[in-house]
Order: C-alpha cells, then structure tokens, then sequence
C-alpha cells in the first residue's frame, strides 16, 4: 500500500511540474543587418536551462515553471534578457558590442588584436558605415575619429576634402593623410584646380578623387595616428594614415543585398544671407554716390523699385540626390566572393553643378591549397563632375553673383538677358550659371592581386600587385553670345591627364607562441611604387555660336600644352611584435624610404618607431574588482616623413615654351638643391585604454607631442641668380594635443541606448622659421611666424565707426587711431586653428525601431569671412549688400558699427578684425529613423531582411558665423591660407528615404 501512495504521490509532482513549464520559441537575428545567428546561446536565468539557435537563428525551448527570464549572448552581441512573462514567440535582434567588435584591428600589412595593440589607431566599423547615405569615404569619417578633423571645403558635389591628423604640419608640402586601400598607397590629392583665366576647373573648386569609391563596399577604416602605428608606411605617413578595408565574402553564406535611397536637397533657408530689398537698396546705392569723389550719379535702371529680385532664390534651387546599389556576397570553403555595382547622382543646390558615379567590385579569395592562397580586388569608377565657377571666380554665383541689383530682372520682357549697366564686367548671375560648361570626367581603375604562401604554419610569404589607373577629361566651353567676358569671341578648352600609379610589395611574416608566457611576430618586407603623370590640353577661340560646344568648333589656337612628370619609391619595412604573459606588449618598427622627389646626398630617409604597453588589467591586483574590466597603459616613440612636393624641384629647372625675339628658347625657373631632404615628423604619444562596468564603458585616451621639422618651403631668390624660387628646408612645427574616444552601453534590453563620443584639444604653434615671417592668402592675410599658430590671420585691428566721418577708424601701432595704410601697424587678429573639435553620435533601437543622431563640433576657431567683404566693403557702384547697411552711419554723430559707404576707397574694406568672426559650431549632421520588417514577415517574403529609413543630413547648424557655413577652407591650395570663407558653395541639407533589402 505504501508503495502505492509513494508512486500516486511522485506522479502527481511530476505531473505539476509539467504543468507548470511552458514551451516558448523564436529567431534571433542582427540589430544592424537583420541577418539569421546561428550558434546563440539561450539560458533561462537561474536555472542551467538552455539551448542554442540553429542555422536559420531559431530556437525553441522547454522553460521550467521558476523560469522567469530568458538570457541570449552571442560572440560580438552585446549580451541581453528578456523577461518571458506570457509571451510564448521571441524575435530578438542583438545589438553589436563594440568592444569586441574593436577586438581585430588593420594595421600596415596585417591585423592585430585591440587588446595587445600598443599604438594609438581610430576604427570605423561597418555598422557605422551602412546606417547612413554617403557620397564618399572621407565623409564617412567626420566626427568618428579623436585626432582627425574632416573639412568639407565646400558643398559642392563630389568637391574637395581636407582631413587633418593631429594637426597641420606643413606649409608648402601636403598635410593630407596617406590613403591606402586594400593595402594600396593611392594617388588622392585634390586634382585640377584651375585658375582664374576661366580655363580649366572651378577656381579653386577641386574634385575630390576618393568620391571613385564606393562608401557601401567599405567594411572598416582604421585612422593610425601616432608614430608608432605610422612609421611602417615611412616616406609618407607623418599626417596620419587611414587605411581603408573593402568587404569580403565569407563561406557557406550566400547573400543578395539591394540598398537604394532617393531625395533632395536644399540650402537652408536660415542660412542664406541677408540682402536689402529695392527699396533699401535704391536709398543705399544714392548714398553711396553722393559720397564718390568724381560725382555723378547712378544708371536710372538700377533705381527701377518695381523689380525686387532675389538673386538667392534664381540662383539655389532644390536638387535631386538619388543612389541604387545591389551586392552579391558568398562562396565555398575554398572560394569567397564579393561583388557590387552602384549608381549614385547628386545634383548641386547651385544650379548648372552635380555629381554622378558608377561602381563596380569585385573582390575574390581562393585557397589553392593548404599552403597556397590568391586573392584580388578590383574597383572600376566612372565619375562625373558638372561644375560652376566659385570662389576665386571673378564671376562666381557666390562672390559677385548674388551682390546684383535687386532692381534688375533676369530676363527683359523680350527673354533677352538683362546685365549691370552701371559695372560693365558684372555678369547675369542666371546666365553665368546656365550657359558655361565645365566638366571633368573621371576613369578610375583600382585593382590588387597578391597570393599568399605559407613554408609553415609559424611562416608564410605574401607578394601582391596593385594598380591606380586614373584618367580625368575636363572640358570648358564659354560661349560666344549671352556672358559678357569674351563676348562675340568665347572659349573653348580641352584637357585630359593619365595618373598611373603602379605598387609591388613583398614581405615575410612569421608568428610563433615559444611557451605560453611568449608570443613573437614579425614581418620583413620590400617595396616598389612608381607614379606616371601625363597632360595634354588645348584651347580655342573664335566660337561662331552658343550650339556647337566643342573645342573643334573654335577658329583660333589660342594655347596649347602638354607635360609628362614621374616619381618612385624604393622601400625596406619591418615590424616586430611581443608579447609576453598577455600583459607587457612591443612593438617596433623600422623602415627605409629612398624617394626620386629627393636631391642625390638625401634619398635615403629611415624612419624607427617604437612602442610598448602594459595590461594593468591582467595583473592579480586587478582581478574581480568588479569596476575595470580592461586597463592599457601605452606610450610609443617615432619618426614618420612627407614627400608631397612637386616632382623634380631637387633639380634645376626650365620653364619651356619662351619665345624672345621671335626666337624660342627656356626660361629659368626652379633652383634645385641636392641637398634638398625629407620632411621628418617625430612624435611621442603617452595613451591609456579601459573599459568600466562589464564594458558598459569604454574609453581611448591619448596625449600626443608632434614635432615636424626640416620643412619644405619654397622660396623666392634673387632674380639676379637667374632663377625665380627654390625648394629648401628650412623651420619647425609642432603640434601637442590630447584626444579620446568614449562609447557607452547607456541601456540594454527592450531599449537600447549606446553612446560615442570623441573630443580632441590640439595646439599649433611654428617653433622656428630662420628665414623669417612667411605670407599667404589673399592680401597676405596669413602668417607663419615664430610662437605663433601657422597660418595666423594678420591685419589691421578695427576700432570702430568715427561718429564724425563715418569711416572706419583702426588702432595703430603706437595706440593711436587712423588709416590702415603702414605695415608696421598690422597686428596678429585670429587664429584658423580650432582649439577643440570632436563628434557624438547616439543609437538607439526599441524593437524593430532604430534611430540614429549624429553631431559634429568645433570650437575656439576663427574664420576669415571673405565673403562678408563683397556685402560690406561699400565701394562697388552698383552692387548690393548685406541688410546691415540699413543702420549704415548717415550723418555726423550717429553712433553705429557699420561705416558710410566709401566709393574711391578701400580704407573701410582692409584686412582687418571687421571680417574675422568666430567659427566655433555645433552642427547635427545625420538624423536617421529606420523599421526593419518583423521576421515573421520577412520569412513569408522569403527574404533575410527588409529596412526601410529616411535621414536628414546636416540637419541644422548653431553658430555665431554670419556666412553660409562655418566649415569651409576655400584657399586649400595655399600651405600657408587657411579657415577662409571666400564665397564657398553652400553645404545643403539633404532628405533621404532609402530601403534595404537583403535575400
């Protein structure tokens, strides 16, 4: 009987024990790609419970009655829990960690692990790449990076961008990083620039040539700062190297992806400047000539009130953006394949201006055998640039354009083009816009093929080939009828320049473990590189009409010309790396450049670095704290250098193409040295890493002292010598800074909140210029001078508006007050150098919700607004100004800022503290709302995933700066001239709506 009750009794536990489990299922997929997990663990807390997700993500699980909630983890995935209540269907979507996503890091010619990363290396991943529409790489890195500061010279299309690493740290060679793609050095400077003579390009509107690259293949960027991380590319890295990682396809994974967004843009409306009406210009341009010297009075057609024309409005417009890409991804064990085609167009916001590409990827991996594997990648671009003449243009829309009479229509009643009669070089603004073309088209071919062979599994020996093959057609037509410079006549050019750039590197690599307290790896490498530039171009006159646009069509060869320049390197680079007990780190690294840019007893460079680490972290002391996670003590020493001179100035040179006396001959032009030698950065970098609370906090920390010294300058010598200039080095600069990248987990769960945040404080300051003081800009408004920041703005110091003359009164050297008319009373009056700039951006994602805001600052920054000068010089005859004239000073004692106008005199327009304005700004650059479809749905589509988003791209900008915008740097030719607002294309405000579609 007993065992009869003992048996009823068991079963009716058992039986409520069954009772109370419940049996719940679900899929797990990725926050940013929406794609199936298989191998998540599923725990039901507290209970030993669990189960893992199988190749499609899904699971489905037995959960005991006391189970209350189910934990998913997943290398990479921030871990997350979820409380089970009644719901029996979970659709999880784990968000990346980005402290184990930062675990593998591409350094030159290799990766590392984060965690024995000695140097001082920003990572971009790709989950910040693809959540945004960009037009280009270098925008993809604007306020991601602590130390890097991306400027936007100007909102045209596919325009030029200046990134500086650290600071600026030279006057005549280049301070723009090193790019390298795929593990190719490329040729990016800013091509074709133009001039002024209205040939070829924009003014100094230049084309940005990494615009040829697709954001949507990139997989990282890596930005490496300090010596430590750059000295491996030597000859070439003392401003920084962003080395640029493409996708790859990965094994037994085969994906479809479709990524296509449309929208518009526009200049801000809050940002468009302040002009008068018609009838605060008409009383303006009659007080403006009762001041002029010679008398007179101006043309009746500019005092017509009737006609109020907005020169703003005819000359912005809203401008169509639209991009389609479709990629391919997968592969065997043996093979993998990537591969992609794009379609992106953006037409200017100033009419008559835009920019289309097409894209074209291929990269494919092939293990050939256990000890032989191939690899390539080849990138195929056509990119086209539809450009308007800005800035330095006598003509340009921004400049003189939209100062026109307000009182003059663009058209007459008969649709005849309406121009200034008072100012009879003044163009129709509309007509300048619309009747020009200028255009350059880019052919790009980017392509590396290396095969890697492995002697062992501690050795291995890798050989690759790379190519950059780019050709640039640039067309000018001005015509004949309808623009008045050259009016009857026009102007017809032609140009086409081939850059081809060839690389061939060979290296060892050796990675061996002797005992589980030591780790050594090591590699030893051989480096060949050579540039081929050529040119030719031609120009025309004589057009007989508007309607044939082509050079051929022109009846006289007004010029022609041709060049052929070159440049190699030779290289030997090593790396060493230990570490011992995971706890102390080395690294150290020595390369040789001999560069052809170089004088014979100075080709030959060498560039060591060094650097060490240490774990705090690992150490006994530091274990189960419960605070730390992660502790990196770093500091490193090196030397990097700079070549980016023009070819041949070790030489002396001359110019061709002289005629004197009816006979042909040369010109002498460049005094070469050879003794002329490298630029040589040293830089000392002190660092610290550490992750707080189960890495819910994770913080970079850098303090950095650069010092470049042995500049390349050019300089002007005696013309008795029979030469113009010559390349020497000569003076120091130096610029000190601290910088860090912060990320946060700020909530998890249901809601997800994370944090980045980087700020950078950099100080610039010439050490020694024996020489003495160097000028640039326009009106040598910039300095390089001893213990001042490079390219200091330098000018007269305004005072104020003489209540009694209604002239601008300026603060002489001895204290006094008058005219700006000695030297000797030019003062230092601004800074272009920001003393602070950084970005944060803010995730959040609550179910199939994501939402994204980006923002970039900068601060303690002056800017010289150029542009103000054209609205507030009052010495034009006929031109309009800004709105601020309204309060103009009018009559003895008025008591105001803005002076009398004063036709037949610049007095009142002088370089001066009137047009440096604070450039500090704190702009929201990427708003993005995104839905991705429930799985539910998405599995009866038949498709991984399905996000729909819409985004506003500079968003809106707070700033005390009266120009269009504050991030501009229109004189980017110029070592010396910077933080210049000179009639900069506006950068628009961009509305998207995109859609991504993953099979």
């Amino acid at each position: 009987m007993k065992k009869h009750l003992l048996f009823i009794l068991m079963s009716l536990i058992f039986h409520f024990d069954l009772f109370g489990q419940s049996d719940v299922s679900g899929k797990v997929t990725s926050r940013t790609g929406n794609e199936p997990l298989p191998g998540v663990s599923i725990l039901v807390k507290e209970t030993g419970t669990g189960v893992v997700t199988n190749e499609s993500g899904e699971f489905s699980l037995n959960v005991p009655a006391s189970g209350k909630t189910l934990v998913f983890s997943f290398i990479g995935m921030a871990k997350q829990e979820v409380t089970i209540g009644n719901q029996t269907y979970f659709e999880i979507r784990l968000a990346e960690d980005q402290q184990n996503l930062d675990e593998v890091v591409v350094v030159g010619y290799g990766t590392m692990d984060r965690r024995r990363l000695a140097s001082a290396v920003s990572t971009i991943g790709s989950d910040e790449l693809v959540k945004d529409p960009l037009p280009s790489l270098t925008q993809a890195i604007q306020g991601k990076a602590g130390g890097v500061q991306v400027t936007q010279n100007s909102g045209t299309p596919g325009g030029g961008i200046s990134i500086r690493v650290r600071g600026t740290t030279s006057i005549n060679a280049s301070s723009e990083p090193l790019y390298v793609i795929d593990g190719v050095p490329v040729n990016s400077s800013t091509n074709f620039i133009g001039g002024q003579d209205f040939n070829f390009g924009g003014a100094d509107q230049g084309i940005n040539i990494l615009a040829s690259i697709n954001p949507s293949d990139i997989a990282s960027i890596e930005i490496l700062k300090d010596a430590a991380a750059t000295a491996i590319y030597g000859a070439r890295a003392s401003n920084g190297v962003v080395l640029v990682t493409t996708k790859r396809g990965r094994a037994n994974e085969s994906r479809i992806s479709i990524n296509a967004y449309a929208g518009y843009s526009e200049v801000p409306k809050e940002r468009r400047l302040p002009f008068m009406n018609s009838e605060e210009y008409v009383e303006y341009i009659q007080d403006l000539w009762s001041f002029r010297p010679q008398g007179g009075s101006p043309n009746p057609a500019l005092l017509n009130t009737s006609v109020d024309t907005d020169w703003q409005e005819e000359t912005f417009r809203q401008a169509a953006i639209q991009n389609y890409e479709v990629s391919a991804t997968g592969g065997s064990e043996r093979t993998q394949y990537y591969t992609s085609v794009g379609y992106f167009n953006q037409e200017g916001t100033i009419r008559n201006s835009g920019f289309h590409r097409y894209s074209f990827r291929m990269n494919l991996d092939h293990q050939h055998s256990e000890k032989l594997k191939f690899s390539a990648n080849v990138n195929l671009t056509s990119a086209f640039n539809r450009r308007i003449q800005e800035e330095n243009s006598r003509s340009a829309p921004i400049r003189n354009g939209l100062v026109a009479p307000p009182t003059l229509p663009v058209r007459d009643q008969n649709g005849n083009w309406v121009f200034d009669p008072q100012v009879t070089s003044r163009e129709n603004p509309v007509a300048w816009m619309t009747l020009p073309t200028n255009t350059a088209e880019n052919l790009r071919i980017l392509t590396n093929v290396g095969a890697t062979y492995a002697f062992s599994e501690a050795l291995s020996f890798r050989t690759n080939f790379g190519v950059d093959l780019s050709t640039i057609e640039e067309n000018f037509f001005l015509p004949p009828n309808g623009v008045r410079f050259l009016q009857g006549i026009g102007l017809g050019g032609s140009r086409i320049t081939k850059d081809q750039l060839w690389l061939n590197e060979n290296y060892l690599q050796y990675e061996k473990s002797f005992h589980p307290d030591h780790s050594f790896d090591a590699i030893l490498g051989l480096s060949f590189q050579e540039s081929n530039f050529s040119f030719t171009d031609a120009r025309r006159t004589n057009f007989p009409f508007n309607e044939i646009p082509v050079i051929s069509a022109g009846g006289i060869v007004s010029g022609a010309n041709a060049g052929v320049q070159e440049w190699s390197i030779v290289s030997y680079f090593s790396r060493v790396n230990y570490n011992f007990k995971d706890k102390y780190l080395l690294t150290a690294n020595y390369r040789i450049d001999g560069s052809s840019r170089f004088g014979a007893q100075n080709k030959y460079a060498h560039f060591p670095s060094v650097a060490v680490a240490w774990r705090l972290s690992e150490e006994g002391f530091m274990q189960d704290n419960g605070l730390v996670e992660n502790l990196k003590l770093r500091t490193s020493w090196g030397l990097s250098g700079n070549q980016e001179i023009p070819n041949y100035v070790n030489q002396i040179l001359y110019s061709g193409g002289q005629v004197y006396n009816q006979q042909p001959g040369f010109l002498p032009n460049v005094y070469g040295s050879g003794e002329l030698g490298w630029e040589t950065t040293e830089q000392y970098n002190l660092g610290i890493d550490f992750s707080l609370f189960n890495n819910r906090i994770n913080v970079l920390a850098d303090y950095y002292v650069k010092n470049t010294r042995d500049l390349l300058i050019r300089v002007q010598i005696p013309r008795t010598s029979g030469y113009q200039n010559t390349f020497t080095n000569l003076g120091e600069i130096q610029n000190r800074g601290f910088e860090f990248e912060l990320q946060s987990r700020n909530m998890t769960g249901k809601f997800i909140w994370n944090t980045s945040l980087n700020m950078t404080f950099n100080r610039n300051e010439v050490m020694s210029l024996p020489e003495g003081d160097l000028l640039g800009g326009i009106g040598n408004f910039n300095i390089a001078r001893e213990g001042l920041p490079l390219g200091s703005f330098y000018g007269w110091v305004m005072h104020g508006v003489n209540p009694e003359t209604g002239m601008v009164e300026f603060i002489l050297e001895d204290g006094s007050l008058g005219a700006p008319r000695r030297e000797q009373d030019r003062q230092i009056i601004g800074n272009p150098n920001p003393r602070l700039f950084g970005g944060i951006t803010n995730n959040l994602f609550y179910k199939n919700f994501d939402f994204s805001v980006m923002g970039q600052f900068v601060g303690g920054v002056e800017l010289y607004n150029y542009t103000a000068f054209y609205r507030l010089a009052g010495f034009n005859l006929s031109g309009n100004g800004d709105s601020k004239w309204t309060r103009r000073w009018r009559q003895p004692g008025d008591i105001t800022d803005v002076p009398r106008p004063s036709p037949g005199s610049l007095d009142n327009a002088a370089v001066s503290t009137r047009w440096v304005e604070d450039g500090s700004f704190f702009r929201i650059r990427n708003v993005t709302l995104g839905y991705s479809l429930p799985t539910s749905l998405t599995e009866k589509l038949k498709i991984s995933n399905l996000r729909v988003y819409t985004t506003v791209q500079n968003a809106f900008v707070f700033t005390k700066f009266t120009g269009y915008d504050p991030e501009v740097n229109a004189l980017s030719s110029d070592g010396i001239a910077y933080g210049t607002d000179h009639s900069n294309y506006p950068q628009p405000r961009i509305f998207t709506v995109g859609i991504n579609v993953t099979f």
